[in-house]
């Protein structure tokens, strides 16, 4: 069974998430500690308390627990008697502790070095040259440096042995460049269909019928953090198009330099693919 690791968790999650956790996280620990004060008794154990009502009753409760657990402590509410203040200590105590976790998650999820690579909605089979070529391209989201930056492409599919039971393989395929040393605009990755290509001979219909898809890992060094960081994607067979080819995606501006756009990294226009003979 799979360990389930809360740190790593905490550090993976969407921001919504994480801040709704923490928020909900917050709220009933400030109910719990509200309901003890109620139950102890509002009118004997919480000094400068005004109370007309239940419900003034369980506010000041719960407001004072708010003061007590961020260590606020306006002064108006005080605990009286044994049971209120070793309540309000150890309510403290959690306090303290539980802001110093937090705060330790959030410098960790602001301090994790990720890279932001974006993906084109499709690959294509694109003519490349007198054959043909499986391409996607890629783009860096961020205005950081991405620097030394390498790719990996894994062709998964399915095939049947002798015993007719379906079977998962890999193959990795060869790139017609697999490394840059600098990344300021998009990369098209091509991998080129020759008679080495495991993908030689083969249609949308027989990728389809071998459940095929395409795993790509991408290592680069952060010249921000000045550490390597990773990026994983994927195409299944559903996404891939065939006899088109990428269009640019930048423009030169008026003052000389380079406008790339991201919106337009999936851009693309038909193609006929060569025929081979």
């Amino acid at each position: 069974m799979e360990s389930f690791s809360p740190y790593h968790w905490l550090i993976s999650i969407s921001w919504g998430k994480f801040l709704m956790m923490i928020l909900l996280l917050y709220f009933v620990m400030n109910l719990l500690y509200a309901l003890i004060y109620y139950f102890l008794g509002v009118e004997t154990h919480l000094a400068g308390a005004v109370t007309t009502t239940e419900t003034d009753k369980f506010l000041e409760a719960f407001f004072f627990s708010a003061q007590t657990l961020t260590t606020v402590g306006y002064g108006r509410i005080s605990p009286i008697g044994f049971f209120s203040s070793f309540v309000a200590t150890l309510e403290a105590l959690t306090g303290v502790l539980s802001f110093a976790l937090v705060t330790g998650i959030l410098y960790g999820r602001f301090a994790e070095p990720t890279a932001k690579i974006l993906f084109s909605d499709n690959a294509i089979f694109s003519p490349y040259r007198s054959i043909n070529a499986f391409m996607f391209r890629i783009a860096n989201g961020r205005s950081n440096q991405l620097i030394e930056i390498e790719v990996q492409v894994t062709f998964s599919y399915t095939t049947q042995d002798n015993s007719n039971i379906a079977q998962r393989r890999y193959a990795q395929l060869k790139l017609e460049r697999d490394k840059i040393n600098f990344f300021p605009m998009s990369w098209t990755i091509v991998h080129p269909i020759d008679n080495d290509s495991p993908l030689e001979g083969l249609s949308l219909q027989d990728l389809e019928e071998a459940d095929a898809e395409f795993f790509i890992i991408i290592k680069a060094f952060d010249d921000t953090f000045c550490q390597t960081v990773y990026s994983r994607g994927s195409y299944k067979y559903t996404e891939l198009l065939s006899g088109v080819k990428f269009v640019p995606n930048f423009t030169n501006s008026d003052d000389g330099g380079t406008v790339l756009y991201l919106d337009k990294l999936n851009d693309h226009i038909p193609a006929p693919l060569n025929v081979l003979v």
